[in-house]
């Protein structure tokens, strides 16, 4: 039977519970859960606990405010870009011929209802909503995943969002995106991570939707089943290249509708200035605020992550943007 797990804040101890009412929408919702009575740091920790009966206490009700990620920082962050057509056509990338894998470092991982901070020197913050796989044991190149068995592997499913610095993305050299990634607050996970029997895992992950609003405005929708690369396909050549262990994010990709789709001057431009950074992501600053605003401080993001069949509600987050404070005074 599928559980929802949270993990949270409780008189300054870290605890996690399972819920027992409706996943949170918004951090002014109470979370009814019952607190799991063991002693876990890591989301791999407690994969390995509850994977037997668990004790749990009596049900409590706390504010979602107090919701921290249920995916701790120490997790490995493995991406996927452009698996989305409606993504990869507005990227000017419509005939995708391979699996684009990129990482995104773990310290960047932060609560459902917390603060998306902008650096300083970030002008072109975009929003790119996803779920995510974790994973529930070891992947290695000695493995081979399956429809049938990739309930052995996968845990269950996250709401992710993949915050993107995009003059920092496209203005490192030769395009490297992992520091335009990777900022701390840079990847709000939560508000719970659906924990599924192994059975469940390959119908659940054909029946998720995601979607995502600024300020109210809808911005991205989309069904797993409009994936390009399924997780089994991804999972097998994620093996061939790397290991994942258990409490490991696969992020699977992005839909279309983010802030500012590449257009033909953009291409020009990262092949005029491909070896000018600073060139480059000047000019793509001016191309890219051609169209509607990046996100700014006092904006808010919110997102959700639901199964259609089972019908099952997983919550959402909303995060503020806020910028970073000014440097201390040398």
């Amino acid at each position: 039977m599928s559980r929802m797990i949270a993990r949270y804040g409780d008189d300054g101890a870290v605890r996690w519970g399972e819920l027992v009412g409706a996943a949170p929408h918004a951090a002014t919702d109470d979370v009814a859960l019952r607190p799991l009575l063991l002693q876990a740091d890591t989301t791999a920790s407690l994969l390995t606990q509850i994977g037997a009966p668990v004790e749990r206490g009596p049900k409590v009700s706390v504010k979602a405010s107090r919701l921290m990620s249920p995916v701790t920082p120490d997790a490995a962050l493995v991406c996927q870009g452009l698996n989305y057509a409606s993504h990869a056509q507005e990227a000017q990338h419509a005939q995708r011929k391979s699996n684009l894998i990129f990482g995104k470092a773990g310290s960047s991982i932060t609560g459902p209802y917390d603060d998306i901070v902008r650096p300083a020197e970030a002008e072109l913050l975009d929003y790119e909503v996803e779920f995510a796989l974790v994973m529930r044991r070891a992947l290695t190149a000695r493995d081979r995943v399956t429809a049938d068995n990739i309930g052995e592997y996968v845990a269950g499913v996250v709401l992710c969002n993949d915050v993107s610095a995009r003059d920092i993305q496209f203005g490192e050299s030769l395009l490297q995106w992992f520091r335009g990634k990777s900022y701390r607050t840079f990847c709000p996970v939560g508000p719970v991570l659906w924990l599924l029997e192994p059975a469940e895992v390959a119908t659940v992950l054909e029946q998720l939707e995601i979607r995502l609003q600024v300020n109210g405005e809808p911005r991205q929708q989309a069904s797993s089943q409009q994936l390009i690369w399924k997780p089994v396909e991804t999972l097998n050549y994620v093996a061939a290249i790397l290991d994942m262990k258990a409490g490991d994010l696969l992020l699977t990709g992005t839909p279309g509708g983010v802030t500012a789709p590449v257009t033909p001057k953009m291409v020009e431009i990262i092949k005029t200035h491909l070896l000018s950074d600073e060139a480059r992501r000047d000019e793509l600053r001016v191309e890219m605020t051609r169209g509607r605003p990046f996100l700014r401080d006092g904006d808010f993001v919110s997102a959700a992550l639901r199964c259609t069949q089972p019908l099952q509600e997983l919550g959402g987050m909303v995060n503020r943007v806020v910028d970073a404070p000014p440097p201390p005074a040398l």
